[in-house]
């Protein structure tokens, strides 16, 4: 093999490897405890971008489930697991976003840039520690996964609509983008500080 190619597929392999590097430090995630809630933070997880942002932009509602599951190993038995919801809007006026989580606490934020919704969404995903039943010296591994739902609004359609032909090909067109716009991040292994 002359000596070009060489250097030529070194070069190539040294990218490679900084893009995967550059990759892994960009989803970062950190577990901490706080009295007895585990935090997990996810730096690089962003979810309001792409399809999720025209559709917010075009006045659309988007739901956002969250899944946190605490693993006894790699893609091993789930210990514990939660869930939470929230509902992501976008002012048009202000151009910043609104989060309202979903379920038996509810509560919501508004007036912030998308990197700061998202954060929050983050930051009210939490499993309380005492749940875990682990010893501080005992690992464990995090699964975080994301999956978004599009909210079609009720209020646009008249009560009637939703039995008419025209209704029903808009329902069936309707691309189901569900499978697409989720994702999970695995991290650990992790121990109780």
């Amino acid at each position: 093999m002359p000596r070009s190619s060489l250097r030529h597929a070194g070069l190539l392999t040294a990218v490679i490897v900084a893009l995967f590097a550059l990759r892994l430090s960009a989803q970062t995630v950190t577990v901490t405890a706080v009295a007895d809630a585990l935090h997990v933070q996810a730096r690089g997880l962003n979810f309001i971008e792409g399809t999720v942002l025209s559709r917010l932009k075009e006045g659309r509602s988007v739901r956002v489930d969250f899944d946190l599951s605490v693993l006894g190993k790699p893609e091993g038995p789930v210990l514990k697991q939660t869930m939470q919801s929230f509902m992501l809007s976008f002012d048009l006026w202000e151009e910043r976003f609104a989060v309202s989580r979903a379920g038996t606490a509810p509560k919501s934020i508004s007036h912030l840039a998308a990197r700061d919704a998202e954060r929050w969404c983050l930051e009210n995903v939490t499993m309380p520690v005492s749940s875990l039943g682990l010893a501080r010296d005992v690992p464990f591994w995090i699964r975080l996964a994301y999956k978004i739902q599009d909210v079609v609004s009720s209020t646009a359609e008249e009560p009637g609509e939703r039995f008419t032909i025209r209704g029903l090909i808009d329902r069936l067109s309707r691309r189901r983008e569900e499978d697409v716009l989720a994702k999970s991040i695995d991290a650990g292994p992790f121990r109780l500080p």
